[in-house]
């Protein structure tokens, strides 16, 4: 778990890397350099000063309004998706497996004769296809049928990311369960109740759902946004001596979580880079500019918090503790994350909120992408969210898939 804090650094997209197949590492210069750079100020402690500002307009300021209207055709988008995602699953008894089956599966890999760590399983349900094991693997399955036990000699590959591993011949003892084939679902009662694990039972009380659904969403992201523009126009209007030690920390903190990602998935920052259409220093230099967008957050933060002669109450600490999902108490937030950090951010949302709460409406109206409404060309009214970089959090949630208990060393 993370200490939920309200940043400055923009939308954090994280990328999709498909937990099918092991990619091919490469111990490329960039690679070794970037890794550096996050693993040289691990053990560094936060800097105490993080500069000064000569605060501009910080009540009064003006933010536009947001449409947070959900019409039709977002709720039919939303129900398409999660057709898509459920789709009907028919099981096939007459034939053998073929190719974009779906195939239930228990396996045993050994090598030497002996079973080795994470290349077992038991009621794996396999897309033949999915390139989700390693080379033959799921080949060597098509054309056999339920009830088989099929035995498959493989190679890992040269590359492969277990050292005891790579390069080494290994066999899979493996039995077909069942087979089955994926097709897309209609929108019927009968899915309705199945999709929902039968908390609703008809098409119109399930469209209605997601309408509530899609509408409190919005609502609660109008909200974030809303802070974005009332703190970026407070940043925008003010001056800044920015501590040079707190920029590297905080550009060392948003680094962390990609070093992570390319590692795990055997990456280089170029590849990583590449995935969003820039360079590897290009990605540096977006990473950067949003350490340096919130080391004067942090400081405007402080300044209006003394300014303004504030202090933290019970209903402060209540809101972290709300906000990270209420499972822990404010002593128990402390104990995890020390005092100085729960403070901080208990001042983050306070300050913010005193310049929402005395902030004035445009006459714009913005969507909940922040484009300006009726604007042919769709203008974002944030131009610094144009620069985010592609940041991955350390504790992705949506990108995140569980591989089955046991079967990591297969894939």
């Amino acid at each position: 778990m993370k200490l939920k804090k309200l940043a400055l650094i923009g939308m954090v997209v994280v990328a999709t890397m498909s937990a099918c197949g092991i990619q091919k590492k490469e111990a490329t210069e960039t690679q070794t350099t970037a890794e550096g750079e996050s693993k040289a100020n691990a053990d560094v402690k936060r800097p105490s000063d993080y500069g000064t500002a000569e605060l501009g307009k910080y009540v009064g300021v003006e933010i536009p309004n947001i449409d947070t209207s959900v019409s039709d055709q977002d709720v039919e988008a939303q129900i398409n998706t999660e057709l898509t995602q459920d789709p009907d699953v028919v099981e096939v008894t007459d034939r053998a497996v073929q190719e974009g089956d779906t195939v239930n599966i228990d396996y045993t890999g050994t090598k030497d004769g002996v079973a080795f760590d994470g290349g077992s399983a038991t009621g794996y349900n396999l897309v033949i296809g999915s390139n989700s094991f390693i080379e033959g693997f799921e080949a060597g399955l098509i054309g056999h049928s339920i009830g088989e036990d099929v035995k498959l000699d493989l190679t890992f590959p040269e590359d492969y990311h277990s050292e005891e591993l790579a390069g080494a011949a290994v066999v899979f003892d493996v039995k077909i369960n069942s087979i089955s084939v994926s097709t897309p679902a209609s929108l019927t009662d009968e899915w309705v109740s199945r999709h929902t694990n039968g908390e609703f039972i008809t098409v119109d009380e399930f469209r209605a759902s997601i309408k509530s659904n899609l509408e409190e969403q919005r609502s609660k992201s109008a909200k974030s946004q809303d802070q974005y523009n009332a703190i970026s126009a407070v940043i925008a209007d003010s001056k800044f001596e920015m501590n040079d030690d707190a920029i590297e920390y905080e550009y060392n903190n948003i680094y962390k979580p990609i070093d992570n990602m390319i590692t795990q998935y055997g990456m280089d920052l170029d590849q990583y880079a590449s995935a969003y259409g820039m360079s590897a220093d290009e990605l540096k230099t977006q990473i950067r500019s949003q350490a340096e967008n919130y080391v004067k957050q942090v400081i405007v933060i402080r300044e209006i918090y003394k300014k303004e002669k504030m202090s933290l109450t019970d209903e402060d600490y209540q809101l972290v503790v709300d906000l990270n999902g209420g499972s822990m108490t404010k002593d128990e937030l402390v104990q995890q994350y020390g005092q100085e950090e729960v403070e901080e951010i208990a001042k983050t949302y306070k300050v913010i909120n005193f310049i929402l709460d005395n902030a004035k409406r445009t006459d714009v109206t913005v969507n909940i992408n922040g484009e300006t409404m009726g604007s042919e060309e769709g203008a974002s009214a944030e131009e610094a969210s144009k620069e985010a970089a592609p940041a991955a959090e350390g504790e992705s949630e949506a990108s995140e898939s569980a591989p089955a208990e046991g079967s990591e060393a297969a894939q």
